[in-house]
C-alpha cells in the first residue's frame, strides 16, 4: 500500500499527518509526505516542519520519503497522483466560523473530485481508528468503499458499521416501516436494499472484521451526523460518483460533500468505478417502482 500525505507545514496539515501515521503504521504502508508551497521563500520553513513531522512515521520503521513542490496545491496533487499510483491520499481541512463547524477549504473538497485514489479529509485527528462508519445507500456503488475500508480495518483491528438511511414512509407503508426497524428482518428479506446490505456485510466479515448494519429514518445528512455522535466513530466513509454531474447534485443533493463539510471526524471518500445511470433514467425507474410496487421506499444517500 502507498500513501500520499499532502502538507503545507500548517496546523491542519499536522492533523492530516497524525491520521495518516495511524493508517501507515497499521498497514505498514510506504508513505510520501508531499510538501507544497506557493511561495519559494517559504521552503526552509516547510522543510523544517516536514522533517519534524516525519518522526511520526520513522518511529515505526515506515518506508518514508519527503518530496516538495512549488505551485497551486490542487494542480500539484493531481499531477503527482497521475505520475505515481497511490492507494490513499490524505489532506488536512480548515476549521472555520464561530459556530465551531469544521468546514474544509474549497480546495480540500475539490481534490476529492479531481483525483481517482481514495481521499482522507482530516478536519480533526483521532488518537486511534477503531470504530468506522460506512455510509451506504444500499446500492452497489459503495462496494469499492466497503472493500477498501475492510482491508484497512483489519490491519487496524477496527470494527465497521454499515449505515443506510431511508426517508420516513407515509402511513400506508407503516408495515414496511416496522419491518425496516427490525434490521434482522430486513436483512432476511429479498429486497434490493437487503441483498446489497448483506453483500456489504459479507465482504467486511470475509476480511475478518466485525460488522453490523444500522438503519435510520429521516433526513439523510442529519441521521448520519446523529449516528456519528451516538457511537463516537473515529472514521466516516462515504462514496462518490465517478463523474461530476451538477444537475444530479442539484436534484438530489451531494451527501458526501455535506458529510465532509459538517462532521468533525476524518472522512474517507472513495470513488465508485461503476458509471451511474443518467438522472432522467433513474427518475423514470423511480416512478415505475412507485406505480408498480407498494413496498418501494426511495433512498437518497452517499453511495
Amino acid at each position: 500500500m502507498k500513501i500520499l500525505v499532502c502538507s503545507d507545514g500548517s496546523e491542519r496539515a499536522r492533523r492530516a499527518l497524525a491520521s495518516a501515521a495511524i493508517i501507515a503504521n497499521g498497514t505498514k504502508a510506504e508513505t510520501t509526505i508531499f510538501g507544497i508551497i506557493e511561495v519559494k521563500r517559504d521552503e526552509p520553513r516547510l522543510l523544517a516542519a516536514l522533517n519534524e513531522e516525519s518522526t511520526l512515521f520513522r518511529e515505526q520503521a515506515i518506508k518514508l520519503e519527503i518530496v516538495t513542490r512549488f505551485g497551486d496545491p490542487v494542480a500539484e496533487i493531481v499531477r503527482r497522483t497521475q505520475e505515481t499510483p497511490y492507494d490513499l491520499v490524505v489532506i488536512g481541512a480548515e476549521r472555520k466560523g464561530a459556530q465551531e463547524f469544521f468546514l474544509p477549504a474549497t480546495k480540500a473538497y475539490s481534490i476529492t473530485e479531481a483525483i481517482t485514489p481514495p481521499v482522507l479529509v482530516v478536519p480533526v485527528s483521532r488518537p486511534v481508528i477503531k470504530r468506522i462508519l460506512i455510509c451506504s445507500g444500499g446500492g452497489t456503488y459503495i462496494e469499492n468503499a466497503v472493500r477498501f475500508t475492510s482491508t484497512i480495518a483489519k490491519d487496524l483491528s477496527a470494527e465497521i458499521a454499515l449505515l443506510t438511511v431511508t426517508p420516513r414512509p407515509p402511513a400506508m407503508h407503516g408495515t414496511i416501516f416496522r419491518r425496516q426497524e427490525d434490521v434482522a428482518a430486513l436483512l432476511n428479506s429479498n429486497s434490493a436494499l437487503a441483498r446489497n446490505l448483506r453483500t456489504g456485510k459479507e465482504i467486511i466479515e470475509r476480511a475478518g472484521v466485525p460488522a453490523d448494519v444500522q438503519i435510520r429514518h429521516g433526513i439523510v445528512i442529519e441521521q448520519i451526523l446523529a449516528e456519528v455522535e451516538r457511537r463516537d466513530y473515529d472514521l466516516v466513509v462515504s462514496g462518490s460518483w465517478p463523474v461530476r454531474d451538477a444537475w444530479r447534485n442539484y436534484a438530489i443533493g451531494n451527501v458526501t460533500r455535506e458529510i465532509v463539510n459538517r462532521t468533525d471526524r476524518p472522512v474517507l471518500v472513495i470513488r465508485s468505478d461503476i458509471e451511474p445511470k443518467p438522472l432522467a433514467q433513474r427518475l423514470r425507474n423511480m416512478v415505475k417502482k412507485l406505480g408498480g410496487k407498494q413496498d418501494y421506499i426511495p433512498r437518497i444517500s452517499a453511495g
